[in-house]
């Protein structure tokens, strides 16, 4: 019987097919990479109708560590009838920072009986800020929940101490 041994140029075509075939999978797991970066930069969290002083609103629900950590950084526009509530789970004196926000907003603090309490108007973006230069926006008392809405809100919405917001209490505790 006879031996048939594979000659060099078999070699090469192989070795070049495999070549191309890495370097396709390499491309496509780059390209979505850097698709994962560019939506990275923005969350999707669950979002529920919520009234405010008889305004609808659609508000995402910020209740893990991360979310609320993330906020609404790299947001470049919001309706005027959106916003972001952060969750927690008891009343706490409250400090935000605006890190890689692009718009400015209006902060609102509620107590665990969803009462206005106090408020923070235009909160100006810190976006491309280093962290050390960033104002720090803290709550005057103890507050539960916090909305933070596009700046101008406040006054558009004519908001007052002690106004309740509308939401389903059940969205409130953390999955």
């Amino acid at each position: 019987m006879k031996r048939i041994t594979p000659g060099i140029g078999s070699f090469c075509t192989t070795g070049i097919a495999v070549l191309l075939l890495i370097s396709g999978l390499l491309t496509s797991c780059r390209s979505e990479a850097q698709a994962d970066v560019s939506t990275a930069n923005s969350q999707t969290l669950s979002v529920t109708e919520a009234t405010l002083a008889g305004h609808r609103l659609n508000i995402s629900l910020a209740r893990t560590y991360e979310e609320k950590a993330k906020g609404l950084m790299f947001v470049e526009n919001m309706p005027d009838s959106d916003g972001m509530l952060f969750v927690y789970e008891s009343p706490q004196v409250m400090s935000f920072w605006m890190k890689n926000t692009r718009i400015p907003l209006d902060l609102i603090f509620f107590t665990e009986n969803l009462e206005i309490n106090g408020w923070i108007k235009n909160m100006q973006p810190g976006y491309g800020l280093p962290e050390n230069s960033l104002a720090r926006y803290v709550s005057e008392q103890p507050a539960q929940y916090a909305l933070e809405l596009n700046a101008g809100s406040i006054d558009r919405l004519k908001l007052k101490l002690g106004d309740r917001l509308e939401i389903p209490i059940m969205l409130l505790y953390s999955d």
